[in-house]
């Protein structure tokens, strides 16, 4: 059994009140696409409630699950994959203003991507990933950067973020995006080195 992940999991783990949490971020995911989508301050005050409602459930999310014993498999992946649609509606939104560059949009979800096909090769021979740290850089950084970025938007009195802050913003949200992979596609190379050594 890997540690601190059940293996003997079922229906009622994978609605756990954790899991639940982590599901409702994807329901709010076409909500902020279409409020930014909508340019307009009204619907940025509601994109902005929304952005830091998502990043409060991230964290409940992983505190009830530890805190109520159900931590699982199951938890691991839909917490990682209703993060990365609910990234990806905000950025498409980013997008579909004007606000995020195409080849910038294309770094971040080249990650998204990438590393769950490095982590089924790396499971492939027998060296699954751990909870990385670049992980957990990644999705600390994106919704900081999301919420940073509306919250600019909404400080004036327009409808699009400060130039410098969004070139900040976006930059280290790039950054996160790129060691995210660099350091999963590090830990598979590295664990085929052993294994070729081995052989």
């Amino acid at each position: 059994m890997t540690k601190g992940v059940q293996t003997n999991l079922g229906a009622a783990d994978l609605f756990s009140a954790a899991n639940l949490v982590s599901l409702g971020r994807v329901v709010l995911a076409p909500i902020i696409l279409l409020l930014l989508a909508a340019e307009t301050r009204e619907a940025l005050y509601a994109a902005f409630a929304i952005a830091c409602m998502a990043g409060v459930s991230d964290i409940a999310d992983g505190y009830l699950a530890r805190r109520q014993g159900s931590a699982s498999g199951y938890g691991r992946y839909v917490d990682g994959a209703c993060d990365a649609i609910f990234n990806l509606a905000v950025f498409l939104g980013f997008l579909a203003t004007g606000w995020m560059p195409v080849l910038l949009f294309t770094l971040v979800y080249f990650a998204e991507i990438v590393v769950p096909y490095l982590g089924a090769f790396s499971k492939q021979i027998g060296h699954p990933f751990d909870v990385r740290w670049s992980a957990k850089v990644k999705t600390t950084v994106h919704p900081i950067a999301q919420i940073v970025l509306i919250g600019s938007a909404l400080v004036g009195s327009g409808v699009t973020p400060d130039p410098l802050i969004a070139a900040f913003a976006f930059g280290v949200a790039v950054i996160a995006s790129i060691a995210y992979v660099v350091d999963h596609a590090a830990y598979a190379i590295r664990h085929v080195a052993i294994s070729d050594r081995a052989a």
